[in-house]
């Protein structure tokens, strides 16, 4: 459901800018983090915008069919670099809203998908100079004693820090994640821009409370400030799948991170664009193994990494998967994890008494929102259809655009609910990972029985393909290994920051 608050966010900054873009900030300059600053940048960018559609309008007046084609689709391509380059210079949040919306949702041209694709790993880099800074304040020497080899040139560049190349003086080959300077505060002046955006959209969502949307949204993004919490999340997610015959998490190189550093060991894959070149039988493969890492991670621990976007994501040469950045680790509380299980059960059961009360245990509408029960039960139907049934089904963009749809424009019987829809504070970034990663899916074309899958998950059922033969396995090791039942990463629940199982 997070989709309403991308489409309204994208309204903002989409409202957005070319003939300012030199008015924003310089490429691989320093950062500005004053919230009025920031937020005047993008009410530039909206002028710009504006103004380059004025001119576009104009020129059509007098222009043919096919001339009025091609100046509309210059118009967008411009407008579209234009936004991107905000968005990658600005850094922080507005990036990582680039992130999403290059792959969530086919309702965005295409020109603005392709050039917001690009933030996905090769954002404007910062002045390397910048970067080193903070590097040799945070480690407490310089790059030529820490490392034996340091690349200047950036790996990639990210919305919160850059990613750089490097080997330790043991030899083994690196990857270093600085943090941009200034990142932090510009973030938190992004984030009460964004609160003034989650009230404004209450008004058209009668029955949302924006404050713990809010609350939530701030908890997790500022909780990516810090490289040690990322680092806690990383090590837990390492031990789980340690070993495992299809899923990778690069291990974290202790003596060479801080709270702005993090290091990790280098792997090298392939990129996502590169998998949807594959055959479909190599796509189905690989959509599997996302699906088993998100929804597993979350149906068996609790937990998920909750950034998922093709960048985070690599494919290496023995065939796994390769997953990337653990800034935004989300960790569910017990009793409602227990009730969102029981949610899902009672839809795929056709209790539809049952339904509404959990929902309205979950927080989704009030008591007394006096809502009909079947229109309830069949708006979730359409997200829960990927897995509701026992059969193959096969993710499309057409499915996700009419989920997206469905969840910020409802019509029909469907369109009172917008009225009394809430939305619960902890189902923000389970939203965020849900619509992200079944938008990566449709991109993949990916069909299988997710509904089988889903049962391993959630009720323990027998494993459905060879992958989830392999994958019970891994988890018979890991509890063979370590002594006990199972993984417990809820020690500390939804807010935990110890990051290693127990």
């Amino acid at each position: 459901m997070t989709a309403m608050w991308i489409a309204l966010a994208f309204a903002a900054v989409a409202a957005a800018a070319l003939a300012v873009l030199l008015a924003l900030t310089r490429p691989g300059a320093r950062l500005s983090s004053s919230r009025g600053v920031r937020l005047a940048r993008i009410s530039r960018l909206s002028a710009g915008l504006w103004a380059s559609w004025l001119g576009a309008h104009l020129r059509r007046v007098f222009a043919g069919r096919e001339r009025r084609t091609r100046i509309d689709s210059a118009r967008r391509k411009a407008d579209a670099e234009a936004i991107v380059a905000a968005m990658g210079n600005m850094k922080g949040a507005f990036m990582k809203l680039g992130q999403m919306l290059s792959f969530i949702s086919e309702d965005i041209p295409p020109e603005y998908r392709a050039a917001l694709a690009s933030l996905q790993a090769q954002a404007p880099p910062m002045d390397f100079a910048l970067l080193r800074d903070v590097a040799e304040r945070e480690l407490g020497r310089s790059l030529e004693r820490a490392f034996a080899r340091f690349d200047a040139e950036p790996l990639a560049a990210a919305s919160i820090g850059q990613v750089h190349r490097a080997c330790l003086p043991t030899g083994e080959e690196v990857v270093v994640k600085i943090q941009y300077p200034g990142v932090a505060d510009a973030i938190r002046g992004d984030l009460q821009n964004a609160a003034m955006l989650y009230r404004a959209g209450a008004m058209f969502f009668p029955g949302l409370d924006p404050a713990p949307v809010v609350d939530e949204l701030r908890a997790r993004i500022t909780e990516e400030l810090d490289y040690l919490h990322e680092a806690r999340g990383q090590r837990a997610f390492a031990d789980l799948y340690d070993g495992h015959p299809f899923i990778r998490v690069p291990r974290v190189i202790e003596s060479h991170s801080t709270a702005r550093v993090l290091t990790s060991e280098f792997v090298a894959g392939r990129r996502f664009s590169d998998v949807l070149a594959l055959d479909q039988a190599a796509r189905d493969r690989y959509a599997e193994i996302l699906y088993r890492f998100v929804f597993g991670s979350l149906g068996r621990f609790g937990v998920f990494n909750g950034d998922p976007h093709p960048g985070n994501y690599l494919f290496d040469d023995a065939g796994r998967v390769v997953f990337l950045d653990y800034g935004c680790v989300k960790y569910f509380p017990e009793e409602m994890l227990r009730t969102w299980t029981s949610l899902v059960s009672a839809h795929l059961a056709g209790d539809r008494d049952a339904f509404l009360r959990l929902l309205v245990a979950l927080g989704f509408f009030p008591a007394d929102a006096g809502v009909d029960r079947d229109v309830v039960y069949d708006y979730f139907g359409y997200f829960y259809e990927p897995f509701h049934d026992d059969r193959a089904f096969g993710f499309t963009t057409e499915y996700t655009g009419k989920s997206f749809k469905l969840i910020f424009r409802p019509e029909g019987r469907f369109a009172p609910l917008s009225k009394v829809l809430n939305m619960p504070r902890d189902f923000v970034f389970a939203n965020r990972i849900q619509w992200g990663v079944y938008s990566i899916l449709a991109q993949l074309g990916a069909t299988a029985n997710w509904h089988r899958i889903d049962g391993e998950f959630r009720h323990g059922d027998p494993p459905s393909t060879e992958l989830g033969r392999l994958d019970r396995e891994h988890f018979a090791r890991w509890e063979a290994r370590h002594g006990c039942s199972g993984p417990n990463l809820q020690a500390g629940g939804p807010d935990h920051q110890g990051g290693s199982p127990t």
